[in-house]
C-alpha cells in the first residue's frame, strides 16, 4: 500500500530500513533501522517536525560549522561573555566534537566529553553553557529534534567556599584604609559594592548635595578589546541609587578634593582615560588617571588585608562581608540588603550572601544562659475562686 501524497516513503536495503520525508521540495532521510516500526516511528517524527515548522531541508550542519555559525551570526553576548565563550568553542568544543554532526550529538557523548576535561564542576558547566545555548537554537530551528546538552548530568557544584569578616575584622581593614583608595574600599566592605562597579564609577555618579551613588557601570576586560564600561550589571536591578551614610558621602567629597590637588599637582603626567572617544572622569583611578583593572585591584586588596593584620581572602568576600552585616544592622531586612546589593531576588541574597558571624552565635549561645525571669501565674492559685468572683459579664 503506498503512503500517501506528502506523508514520506520507507523502504529495505542492504543497510536496513530507511525512510525519508519531503522539505520544501528536498527528501530529508532518517537513519538505518533494522525494523520497520522502528523506521516508520522516525519517518513520523520527521512528519510532525516539519508540520511544526521545526524540520530544516538539506545536510545537517556539524558541531563546528553550527558553533562558528551561532557564535558569528546569531549570538549577542557581552564582550567578556563572547570572548570566553570563543576560547571555549575554539579550545574546548571544535577539537573533540567539531566533525560530529548535530544530529548525531548525544547526551552521553557530551558527559564523556566532560569527564575528559578534567576541570571542576563549575568549570563543566562554564564549558558547556555556549553548547548548550547554540543547541538550543539548533532545536527552534529544525536542524535537531531536541537539545541533547540539557540533558547531560553534571557533578554536583555544591556550596562556594565562601564567608564573611567579623565585625571586629572588617573594622581592622576600614581603619586600615587609607590614601586614595579608602572611599573604594569603604564602599566595598561597608556597601558591598562588586569590585567592577567601583572601578566604573565616574563623578558624574555622585550626587553631592543628596550623598545618592548611581551604579550604572561596570569597568571589565574583554580579550581583543581592552578595558571598557558596561552597562550596569546582568539584571535590571543592577543599576540603582544609593543613599549613602553621611560619612561615606564626606568620604567622596574629600576624595574628591585630593584627586583634584593630585591632578594639578602631576601636571603632563595625569594622562586620564577616554572611552569610545570621550573622556571619562573615573573616581578611582591610577595616580595618572588610567584605570584600575581588577588584576591591579586584586593585589591592591591582598595589601590591604595584609596591613590589617589579617589572613588573605578572595576579592569578593568584601561583598559577601557587607552583606552579612547589612543584613544584621537592618534587623533582618533582605529586601533593603539585595537593593543596596543590586539583586533583583532578595531569596538569593540571602541564600548566598548572607553567612553566620561566630560572634553573634556565640552571643545567641551566651543568651541562653542567662537566668529565666520568674514566672507569674496569670490567674489565682484557686481556679475556683476566680470563677466565682467572675462579673457576669465574664461568664
Amino acid at each position: 500500500m503506498r503512503a500517501a501524497k506528502g506523508e514520506g516513503s520507507m523502504s529495505k536495503t542492504d543497510k536496513g530500513w530507511r525512510g525519508y520525508v519531503t522539505v520544501n521540495g528536498k527528501r530529508k532521510y532518517t537513519r538505518y533501522h533494522k525494523t520497520k516500526a522502528l523506521c516508520a516511528q522516525e519517518k513520523r517524527e520527521l512528519l510532525n517536525r516539519r508540520d511544526d515548522g521545526r524540520l530544516v531541508a538539506g545536510k545537517v550542519p556539524t558541531v563546528a560549522q553550527w558553533m562558528n555559525h551561532w557564535s558569528e551570526n546569531v549570538t549577542k553576548a557581552r564582550p567578556t561573555t563572547a570572548a570566553l565563550n570563543a576560547w571555549v568553542i575554539t579550545n574546548k568544543i571544535i577539537p573533540e566534537l567539531g566533525s560530529i554532526k548535530l544530529s548525531a550529538l548525544t547526551a552521553e557523548r557530551l558527559e564523556q566529553w566532560v569527564v575528559d576535561l578534567n576541570v571542576k564542576p563549575a568549570s563543566q558547566r562554564r564549558y558547556l553553557a555556549p553548547l548548550k545555548t547554540a543547541l538550543n537554537v539548533a532545536a527552534q530551528r529544525g536542524h535537531i529534534p531536541f537539545n541533547p546538552a540539557l540533558r547531560v548530568e553534571l557533578e554536583p557544584q555544591g556550596k562556594p567556599n565562601t564567608s564573611a569578616f567579623s565585625r571586629e575584622d572588617r573594622d581592622a581593614i576600614l581603619a586600615a584604609a587609607v590614601g586614595r583608595n579608602r572611599a573604594r574600599w569603604h564602599l566595598s566592605v561597608r556597601l558591598g559594592l562588586r569590585p567592577a562597579e567601583a572601578l566604573g564609577l565616574t563623578w558624574p555618579d555622585f550626587d553631592a548635595k543628596t550623598g545618592v551613588l548611581t551604579i550604572r557601570h561596570q569597568l571589565l576586560r574583554a580579550t581583543g578589546q581592552g578595558l571598557y564600561l558596561q552597562d550596569a550589571a546582568k539584571t535590571a536591578a543592577g543599576e540603582r541609587e544609593i543613599t549613602l551614610p553621611k560619612s561615606l558621602a564626606a568620604l567622596l567629597v574629600e576624595h574628591r578634593r585630593e584627586q583634584m590637588r593630585l591632578m594639578a599637582q602631576v601636571g603632563d603626567e595625569w594622562v586620564g582615560w577616554s572611552y569610545q572617544g570621550q573622556p571619562v572622569a573615573l573616581m578611582f583611578p591610577q595616580s595618572n588617571g588610567k584605570p584600575v583593572d581588577a588584576k591591579m585591584d586584586t593585589k591592591l586588596w591582598h595589601a590591604l588585608l595584609a596591613s590589617a593584620g589579617l589572613e588573605d581572602a578572595r576579592r569578593y568576600k568584601s561583598r559577601h562581608t557587607a552583606a552579612t552585616h547589612l543584613i544584621s544592622d537592618s534587623n533582618g531586612d533582605v529586601a533593603v540588603t539585595a537593593k543596596i546589593l543590586g539583586h533583583a531576588d532578595a531569596s538569593f541574597t540571602y541564600r548566598t550572601y548572607v553567612h553566620p558571624l561566630a560572634e553573634r552565635e556565640q552571643a545567641l549561645m551566651d543568651a541562653m544562659d542567662l537566668p529565666a525571669a520568674p514566672y507569674v501565674a496569670p490567674y489565682d492559685a484557686e481556679p475556683s475562686r476566680v470563677r466565682q468572683n467572675a462579673e457576669p459579664s465574664d461568664r
